[in-house]
């Protein structure tokens, strides 16, 4: 029965009674027995008023509300708990006040098993009191039937146990814990298999016919199977803001509100707790990311000492094994799970590659590891303790697991999951999951314990609260008042202490870590920076992660970067005898060095590290002159070293050995001091910052001929580093400083990654998109992500201050160059200024050769000079190429497809046709005579070069015990190794996959994939792929673009002929809808209007005329709106197309530029100022994508199928594109002096774009880099747009705004869609949009997305008469309004004439022209009557007015005398007819057909409704046209009308609805 049903019925019953038995003030209603009065604001608040309950009787969804219930759950008549239905009438109670089975009927208390119902339905009766010749059902029926039969049966031993004899006849049952099967035999029941809740709390053995409870060790055995503690009680620790108290247990289980203890103070944020061996508490601080230990016994601090203080970033979950007291991190923003020693020592990851790891808890009997992972996809999983036997082990319906816990008592997995708001066990073998609990309270749980037969859980808003582990009842809100609880830990001997296992680890030998496995034996492992040796006992230090290695004070240190663990432990010494400051280190992955200036003693020099990362003692390299070397860089080609002297102010280069050094550029050059360099091997370019008077950043060739200065403002630069195409610039002002970036070598780009004050930095090294830097006398080493800007991390703290900073990069990548083999042929020094050419320099004191490779020393005093820049008594001739007037190029550096000579003379292609390169590229091999031969004829057994160099004496041998990882190839020097396509050789020789869609998309069109040794390029379903591109489906695109203001048609299939669309009307921008054809635009004459016109029909319509100066259009063709940039208020605003008229939406008040939209994302770009911004499409989550250099910026594009937008740059001369995210930005096609690039649009495998200096019409394909010209003799084209059907497809979401049914503007989202409204206008139930300007009864509601269908009638609604006012309309229709709209699925409201006519105006409906249309007053004119009329055609109208008024009065007059007596007649008709009703009808939700629980409700009247009165209801009902949904419209007035059909509104409710048939509209 549904219990809302029976509650109404009570409800109408009484009403009739009460409400004539008491009188009540206006503000308030009676009471259902007419016992007082309850004000309308008492009404369902959840307190009961009325003695018999009736203010609170039909208030569930209200009490919901207030009880934190689903709307499926039952409310208790004490209206402070809710249950599921599934526990009314089961015999149980469950509500305190026993309301869950006081409501029952007695065929629903008799479905239990040993109970008769009477035939009454009226009594329930035990079936021991059934043919006992006794009467005990009032009707007898108990002693009817088959008594007599009965007995009988039960005589002749039917049954095999019980016989039962009842008036249905015999009935066999057996005894208890038996079970009847086929009404004869019994079969045992399996208790313990069987009963939901569990009958025994611990341990369950079944018998025959019986079963036997017992419980572990430490537990006791109560009552009902039930097992409580042994011993004392136990104390709840619970970690609050940076707190940790104890609160004790009492006897009756419930939990002192007082704390009795304070075991930890004075921190800021616990997040996690976990209890060790010894009653170690450790937990962790999230705001300092560090983990601490505190001795809750003993000597112990409240603060706790750090335990594990560098290498966390987000530790969430912990917990310890107790066997050999590891403690075990879930770091969830690292994605791994780590293992660490109790002190912090050594810690090693044992479960990495997740997603954000988040609660944590372990299986102490069988070794096994839990935790849940809130990434993609969500799930809990479960490995051994040592990270191996990895499987997902619940990963269906899994939402945010927060928190878990293993109850050893019953072998099961708890959790909480926030997301869903319940509590779920599985059993530790996989099977039986339960959801124990729904409830919001579960809404931000972040901790659970459990104890006996009870599981705690934390809500940081509210306290701490408990429920059965097995049913999810009882649940008690057992701490309150207790905010930001985060852990909670439930701490007694027998729940961190119960059976552990032996430690497998006691006996282990291994050199630093043992973890356990799941069976008998353990397994050694090593902490981050070490790899276990091939005995699997012993940890060696490794090559293969990165290192910071650091200047600090006497000695240089080591710090192994990605490791977790203490820091002191962390940190070693590399290197202090003799060492007094270190200025600047860097390291050679090549040569395995690392090299540093000490500026105490004036040295550069160098120490061995790549000998299994034994370091060696120093080596000095230079020392000759030196007077402070501030900074120093190593090409790792090479070798060669680069510093520069503040003393001197000179640039200079040596060798690594310190043989050959060379002054690049002398102090003459400089009159500022320099303080950091940076060099681009790869470039040839050498970076310096110079501070002083005019401080500025210059870029020199390597070898330093030329310096310019970059195009970046600086204050004073300290350091600067280069890092995938980037200067990085630690930059200071004053008190302020930041680290900012620019693009090289133009310095575009600028973008500040950190920033603060009064810091002093004084060097910086990035590794992995994070930047590190030292400051100076700081004791902290800090970083920052270059993804996440301003977000700085102190990596290290108090250690020696730092002076210097460098990281060993194992996965850097040496990309060979010209002076990668034989030094490029230089005898002394080998300087690259490109990757493909190289100079020679030579040694201070020698002359270069005319070979411009070998070096001569001169011993005239004259070539000192040289040093300095003026030997122009030395002559030498170049062999190359002489160029830019002065400059020689060597042979080799000619034709090798780079530009070396300003003019281009060294690529001429004259001269390139008659050129022999000789420089010998991948796959060949250099003879020593020059010559190139093929790499396969090596080592071959016969001499391919003509001096026999591709043949010798390791030929033969090489590859016996070779390392590679592919192939190995022999040469005559020894072995080579090779990697198969696809694959990038290591240092160590090893192949590492290359992602080929790092770069450049992988040369795919649309969606590139990495796979193993090469990529996959996919596409969109709707194209056809074809290699790497993706081809559009037919018909073939065509362009629009404006050219002189009017809409000009490029169509490729018709010979490229240019027609112009809009002859008529000129635009500054505009969009189009591709299926219809429309074309919206700005017109370009008075940029006020937006107009429309077509390209099948050329004339233009006005569709808005605004006090604006709008820009820039475009249009959401799936929510049909129209989004415009206006310059003069300024905003950015979204305008409905269908309801133009009625107003716009302001998303946002600013100077916006280009919009570009992706409704299949819900996405919104647009420039603005100098950046690139993004917001959904509705204005929300708005943030900057790009941030530009200049406010040149135009002509913003968008391929929707790769994700990538397109914009040009005016200032620069480019086209650049990134993705939606603003990542993997690059430039796309330079313009330079040649090309003026106006607009720009992108489809398929193509860019098209126009240009102003040839006046052209371009298509670039972005694959292969060709560009054509498709027509000419263009006149300043602006707005290009490909036109293809593709473009506009809404797949999936075709439907997303009809299912919203909003009544103006449908914003698409990325999650779907949003209702909103025109600026001033009110949203009603989320839909519906209420106009300021027209009073409510005859606002316009349209609810679908299609023209609004006209009134049949153009007359108001007629007011259907009423009988009587009845007693029972006041309660409920203020109930209905306290509760709000009973369903959403209702019918909305649609006025009879759709037109809002302002200005006093009113609407009426022509039957000639079948339309609406508004009369206006005096004075205003237009379709709205929203225009002033001029004061001219007053006076023109002024002589007819007169007559009108008095022809209309009189008519009017008439025609309402005959209005009243047709009415009064009406209402004494259908008085004679209709009974009151008017409490049945308020209960049927809309006349839904599909609505079973609304015909339910109609059709169960109440006993004082008369049957005949009950059939004229029907027939009332039943006469409405049900069929036609849309014949019913609802209507607002503020007039109280009563009839059998609307329920009594409020004179002051102007928004209550009523439900009109218009079938019987007069």
């Amino acid at each position: 029965m549904q219990i809302l049903c029976e509650l109404c019925i009570l409800l109408a019953c009484l009403m009739q009674v009460g409400a004539m038995n008491a009188e009540c003030p206006a503000w308030s209603v009676a009471c259902f027995d007419g016992d007082g009065c309850v004000s309308t604001a008492s009404l369902c608040d959840g307190r009961v008023q009325c003695r018999d309950r009736s203010d609170e009787l039909l208030c569930t969804a209200k009490k919901a509300d207030i009880l934190h219930c689903h709307g499926d759950m039952f409310v208790c008549w004490d209206g402070e708990e809710c249950i599921p239905r599934t526990q009314l009438c089961d015999g149980v109670h469950d509500c305190s006040d026993g309301s869950d089975e006081h409501i029952c009927e007695p065929h629903e208390r008799c479905r239990r098993e040993g109970l008769f119902l009477c035939a009454n339905n009226q009594q329930c009766l035990n079936t021991s009191r059934l043919c006992d010749g006794k009467s005990d059902c009032w009707d007898g029926s108990d002693e009817q039937g088959k008594c007599d039969e009965a007995k009988t049966e039960c005589s002749s031993n039917k049954c095999q146990q019980i016989c039962e004899v009842s008036p249905e006849g015999a009935k066999c049952r057996c005894l208890p814990g038996y079970l009847t099967l086929q009404n004869r035999t019994c079969i045992d029941i399996d208790e313990c298999k069987a009963a939901e809740p569990p009958i025994c709390s611990h341990i369950c053995q079944n018998f025959p016919g019986s079963y036997n409870c017992s419980c572990h060790h430490g537990y006791k055995l109560t009552d009902n199977g039930k097992c409580s503690i042994n011993g004392s009680l136990p104390i709840f620790l619970l970690a609050h803001g940076g707190e940790i108290h104890g609160y004790e247990m009492f006897q009756n289980r419930s939990i002192s509100s007082n704390a009795a203890h304070m075991y930890v103070e004075e921190h800021d944020h616990i997040k996690a707790m976990a209890l060790g061996p010894n009653k170690v508490l450790y937990f962790s601080d999230v705001v300092h990311k560090k983990i601490y230990s505190s001795h809750l016994d003993g000597d112990w601090k409240a603060q706790g000492q750090e335990v594990i203080n560098v290498g966390l970033r987000n530790p969430e979950g912990m917990d310890v094994d107790w066997s050999t007291g590891h403690l075990y991190i879930a770091d969830s923003e690292e994605g791994k799970i780590l293992a660490c020693q109790e002190n912090g020592d050594v810690c090693t990851a044992v479960v990495t590659h997740l997603g954000h790891p988040k609660a944590l808890s372990i299986d102490q009997r069988n070794r096994h590891l839990y935790w849940s992972d809130a990434g993609e996809p969500r799930m809990i999983g479960r490995a051994d303790l040592d990270g191996r036997g990895r499987i997902k082990f619940v990963r269906d319906h899994v939402g945010h697991v927060t928190a878990m816990a293993v109850d050893f008592t019953t072998n099961r997995l708890y959790w909480a999951d926030i997301l869903f708001h319940k509590l779920e066990s599985i059993g530790l073998n996989g099977m039986d999951r339960k959801i124990i609990l729904y409830d919001d309270r579960l809404m931000g749980a972040v901790s659970i314990a459990l104890f006996e037969d009870k599981i705690y859980w934390t809500n940081p808003s509210h306290g701490v609260y408990s429920a059965n582990k097995f049913t999810g009842r009882d649940v008690q809100e057992e701490l309150s008042e207790t905010p930001s609880i985060a852990s909670l830990i439930i701490m007694h001997p027998m729940l961190q202490n119960e059976e552990i296992k032996d430690n497998s680890c006691s006996s282990a030998d291994c050199s630093d870590m043992c973890l356990p496995t799941s069976g008998p034996g353990h397994r050694c492992a090593c902490p981050e920076d070490k790899h276990l040796e091939s005995n699997n006992r012993t940890c060696q230090i490794s090559f293969e992660v990165p290192r910071a290695y650091f200047g600090a004070r006497k000695q240089i240190q080591q710090f192994p970067l990605l490791s977790v663990g203490y820091q002191d432990n962390l940190i070693g010494t590399v290197i202090e005898e003799n060492i007094e400051k270190i200025s600047s280190l860097d390291v050679s992955h090549k040569h395995g060095i690392l090299v540093y200036s000490d500026i105490q003693r004036d040295v550069i020099a160098r120490v061995n590290i790549s000998d299994n990362m034994g370091f060696s003692n120093e080596k000095i390299v230079y020392s000759k002159d030196l007077h402070s070397v501030e900074k120093l860089q190593l090409d790792a080609v090479t070798g060669n070293i680069y510093w520069v002297d503040m003393g001197k102010k000179t640039v200079e280069v040596a060798s690594l050995n310190g043989e050959y050094h060379r002054v690049l550029i002398p102090s003459s050059h400089f009159v500022q001091r320099l303080t950091s360099l940076a060099v681009a091997i790869m470039t040839g370019h050498l970076y310096l910052s110079l501070v002083g008077v005019n401080p500025t950043i210059l870029s020199c060739t390597l070898d330093g001929v030329s310096c310019l200065p970059l195009s970046v403002e600086v204050y004073h630069p300290n350091d600067i580093v280069l890092y995938e195409g980037r200067l990085y610039i630690a930059d200071g002002d004053y008190n302020a400083v930041q680290i900012f970036s620019v693009e090289v070598p133009d310095g575009g780009y600028r973008k500040v990654h950190w920033q603060g004050y009064n810091r002093d930095l004084t060097r910086m090294a990035i590794y992995n998109d994070v930047l590190y830097w030292t400051e100076d006398k700081g004791t902290s080493l800090f970083s920052v992500s270059l993804r996440n800007n301003q977000e700085e991390t102190i990596v290290l703290h108090d250690i020696i201050p730092l002076s210097s900073i460098v990281i060993w990069n194992p996965k850097l990548t040496v990309v060979e160059n010209a002076c990668s083999r034989n030094n490029g042929g230089c005898s002394h020094l080998c300087l690259p200024v490109s990757q493909n050419s190289r100079v020679c320099v030579c040694s201070d004191g020698f002359l270069l050769q005319k070979d411009n490779t070998s070096c001569i020393e001169c011993k005239e005093p004259s070539c000192l000079c040289e040093t300095y820049g003026n030997c122009s008594s030395i002559q030498t001739e170049c062999d190359g190429l002489v160029c830019d007037v002065s400059r020689c190029i060597p042979s080799e550096a000619i034709c090798d497809e780079v530009l070396d000579c300003q003019d281009g003379a060294d690529e001429e292609k004259s001269q390139c046709d008659q050129t022999i390169i000789t420089d010998c590229g991948e796959g060949w091999f250099e003879c020593d005579s020059g010559h190139c031969i093929l790499e396969l004829l090596v080592c071959n057994g016969q001499p391919d070069c003509s001096d026999a160099s591709d043949e010798g004496h390791q030929c033969e041998t090489a590859c016996n015990n070779h390392h590679c990882d592919h192939k190995c190839v022999s040469m005559p020097y020894g072995s080579v190794c090779r990697c198969r396509p696809g694959y990038q050789i290591q240092i160590n020789g090893s192949c590492q996959d290359i992602n080929e869609c790092e770069a450049d998309n992988g040369g795919c069109s649309q969606t590139c994939v990495n796979t193993e040794g090469g990529r996959l390029c996919q596409c969109s379903p709707d194209f056809i792929s074809s290699n790497s591109s993706c081809i559009p489906p037919d018909p073939l695109p065509y362009l629009l673009f404006l050219e002189q203001g009017l809409i000009t048609r490029y169509d490729s299939d018709n010979h490229g002929e240019l027609v112009t669309v809009s002859a008529s009307k000129s635009f500054v921008a505009f969009d189009v809808d591709i299926y219809t054809g429309d074309i919206f635009g700005i017109s370009s004459e008075d940029p006020k209007l937006l107009l429309r016109t077509n390209q099948n029909r050329q004339k233009a319509e006005v569709l808005l005329r605004r006090s604006a100066k709008f820009a820039f259009v475009a249009y959401d063709w799936l929510g049909r709106n129209l989004y415009l940039s206006d310059i003069a208020t300024p905003a950015l605003i979204v305008c409905p197309l269908r309801h133009l008229k009625e107003g716009c939406l302001s998303l946002f008040h600013e100077e916006t530029g280009s919009i570009v939209l992706h409704p299949l994302k819900g996405l919104m770009f647009w420039l603005y100022d100098d950046a690139l911004q993004r917001s959904t499409m509705s204005g929300e989550k708005r943030g900057s994508v790009v941030d530009f250099e200049s406010t040149m910026i135009s002509s913003l594009s968008l391929d929707q199928f790769s994700g990538f937008l397109y914009w040009i740059d005016h200032y620069r001369g480019v086209i650049d594109s990134c993705d939606m995210n603003g990542h993997n930005r690059k430039t796309i096609l330079k313009g330079g002096h040649l090309m003026r690039f106006l607009s720009v649009a992108v489809f398929g495998d193509h860019l098209y774009f126009t240009e102003e200096n040839t006046h052209s019409l371009y298509k670039y394909n972005r694959l292969t880099g060709s560009r054509q010209a498709l027509t000419s003799d263009l006149d300043f084209s602006l707005h290009l747009k490909v036109i293809h059907p593709i473009l506009q497809n809404p797949g999936p979401r075709s439907d997303v705004c009809h299912r919203r049914s909003c009544s103006h503007l449908c914003l698409v989202t990325p999650e779907g869609a949003v209702c909103a409204c025109p600026d001033g206008w009110d949203l009603i139930s989320g839909k519906i949009c209420k106009s300021p300007y027209v009073s409510t009864s005859a606002t316009h509601i349209n609810t679908t997305q299609s023209p609004p269908r006209a009134s049949p009638s153009p007359g108001p609604p007629q007011k259907i008469p009423t009988p009587s006012t009845t007693t029972l309309t006041p309660l409920l229709s203020v109930i209905n309004s306290t509760l709000g709209p009973r369903t959403e699925t209702s019918t909305l409201p649609v006025s009879l004439c759709n037109l809002l006519c302002m200005n006093g105006g009113t609407c009426s409906y022509s039957e000639e022209k079948k339309m609406d249309y508004c009369i206006c007053q005096a004075g205003y004119t237009g379709t709205y009557c929203n225009e002033e009329e001029p004061l001219e055609d007053l006076s023109r109208r002024s002589s007819h007015t007169h007559t009108s008024i008095t022809v209309g009065v009189t008519l009017c007059c008439f025609l309402l005398l005959l209005l009243i007596v047709g009415g009064l007649g009406y209402m004494k008709y259908k008085r004679d007819k209709i009974v009151t009703v008017s409490e049945i009808v308020h209960f049927r939700p809309l006349l839904d057909k599909n609505n079973e629980e609304a015909e339910e409700l109609v059709s169960d009247f109440p006993e004082c409704i008369s049957h005949r009165n009950r059939n004229q209801v029907y027939e009332e009902v039943s006469g409405i046209d049900s069929e036609d949904h849309g014949g019913l419209s609802w209507q607002y007035s503020t007039m109280s009308v009563d009839s059998a059909f609307i329920s009594h509104i409020d004179e002051n409710d102007d928004v209550t609805s009523q439900l009109i048939s218009t079938n019987q509209k007069a």
